[in-house]
């Protein structure tokens, strides 16, 4: 099977997403409302199709399959960027001095951010320098950019593999 070809006719996802790229950004910034990230939602989407093997009946079955994975990716995006404002909002030291208030606490937090710490160090180079200026060194995403010449959209992706790497870790050894 060719990649980016879904056997429907002659329809290709190549094709289709030529013909109805504009569709579905649009559907991106509505549904999100945020125009910042709806293209790079769309792609996501497009990405991943092409990654599977899908086998659509006519076009509309395809753009209706589409649709429904952009809705989900632009939910799965707020999600993210609540999740995000909310870790923002309790990572400063109030979280931390309220962690440490109970004295058995003490050593239970100092082991968590040990083990953190290490998981920090263990993630890709160039993940882990700007995970640390993001967070350990409190420079903001344009400043990290701009240091490492990087774009603010690769920036915000570096980030947010190191938090879902972290996340993921700190999951499983907080229900473990």
């Amino acid at each position: 099977m060719i990649a980016g070809y879904c056997p429907v006719g002659n329809y290709s996802f190549e094709i289709i997403y030529k013909k109805y790229h504009t569709f579905f950004v649009h559907y991106a910034e509505k549904t999100m409302g945020e125009e910042l990230y709806a293209e790079d939602v769309v792609q996501d989407v497009f990405i991943n199709l092409l990654q599977q093997t899908n086998y659509f009946v006519s076009e509309g079955a395809v753009l209706k399959y589409i649709y429904k994975a952009l809705y989900n990716r632009c939910i799965d995006f707020i999600r993210h960027k609540q999740i995000e404002q909310h870790y923002e909002e309790v990572s400063g030291n109030d979280f931390i001095s309220a962690l440490n208030r109970d004295g058995h606490n003490t050593l239970l937090t100092k082991e968590f951010f040990v083990i953190v710490e290490n998981r920090i160090k263990g993630l890709p180079p160039k993940c882990k320098q700007i995970f640390v200026m993001k967070y350990k060194n409190e420079y903001s995403n344009p400043e990290i950019s701009e240091k490492l010449g990087l774009s603010i959209r690769t920036v915000e992706n570096q980030i947010y593999i190191a938090r879902n790497v972290l996340r993921e870790y700190v999951d499983s050894y907080l229900c473990s």
